[in-house]
């Protein structure tokens, strides 16, 4: 969706408050450094980038890594994710490869929303299928544990490839995002992580019109968790905890491991939640979230 002015003022603050996590460079690094590349794939005969970080010091011979996509939002770009979520500390701490794919003309194509008159959402996935492919070739990756999150446009796209490619892809994490239930069928049970601000205007907690270019309304951010719980064979009820303003829904004991959790943000706004902010939108953490989530941190 295309970002209004309160929304790109939030991601530019982001940006100017948040330490960057890695630098611009096309090659890899000496040993002790991290290596940050960019590289490319080719989809239906256009050539189609990414930023690829790599932690410091990672050895051939180590076990294999976790892989995860961090998907940027509408008319953001893979660098100014790099600064707002501060994935590639994250990723030194936290022993794990990170992919910053880069979408067609900065929107990603998640089916219902954000396509710009490109059709199905198709080009999108192979893109990012391609793209796990292509850091498996290069560096150790450890194919059970691929991850994908985004926010706004990136979330709504993260939800698609689990539901386009639930083999690939272990779970998802969508930040300010929704999905359509009646066009997913995943063949296989996907862990998910939602993170929703009630005050969200563009992509509304409680369902409706969302802002931009989506072709269809949203259905509830409660809604999205419950399908995926019971999808994921979780037994109901959830688990409800509340901090504050902050209201953490999850379902456990799933199939094969999953997990499915809703974190409510009353009055939290469209934006990557980071505590950098004051309340409402600072009262949770989306990357340290995430990595609690998908236990990307180090024991």
């Amino acid at each position: 969706m295309r970002s209004s002015r309160r929304v790109a003022t939030a991601v530019g603050a982001l940006v100017l408050v948040a330490a960057c996590g890695g630098g611009g460079g096309t090659g890899p690094a000496s040993s002790g450094e991290a290596a940050v590349t960019r590289r490319s794939v080719d989809i239906d005969g256009t050539s189609r980038g990414y930023r690829l970080f790599t932690p410091p010091a990672v050895d051939d011979d180590e076990r294999p890594l976790p892989l995860v996509l961090a998907l940027h939002g509408a008319n953001n770009t893979p660098d100014s994710f790099v600064q707002a979520t501060r994935f590639d500390r994250a990723a030194s701490g936290g022993r794990f490869v990170v992919a910053y794919p880069e979408a067609e003309r900065l929107l990603w194509n998640g089916g219902f929303c954000c396509t710009s008159g490109r059709g199905p959402p198709g080009a999108d996935v192979r893109f990012l299928d391609r793209v796990i492919s292509d850091v498996a070739a290069v560096r150790r990756i450890d194919l059970s544990r691929v991850y994908a999150f985004g926010v706004s446009a990136g979330g709504i796209m993260a939800y698609r490839l689990a539901c386009d490619l639930p083999g690939r892809i272990t779970g998802v994490g969508a930040v300010a995002a929704s999905m359509q239930l009646d066009d997913c069928a995943p063949s296989g049970p996907v862990s998910i992580l939602a993170m929703h601000g009630t005050g969200d205007q563009l992509v509304p907690y409680d369902g409706g019109r969302v802002i931009g270019a989506a072709i269809r309304p949203a259905p509830p951010a409660m809604a999205v968790a419950e399908w995926w719980a019971a999808l994921d064979g979780c037994p109901a009820p959830a688990e409800v905890r509340t901090e504050g303003i902050v209201s953490t829904s999850t379902w456990s004991d799933c199939a094969k491991g999953a997990r499915v959790r809703l974190v409510t943000v009353d009055g939290g706004g469209h934006n990557w939640f980071t505590t950098d902010f004051g309340i409402p939108n600072g009262a949770v953490d989306a990357t340290a979230s995430i990595l609690e989530f998908f236990a990307l941190t180090r024991p």
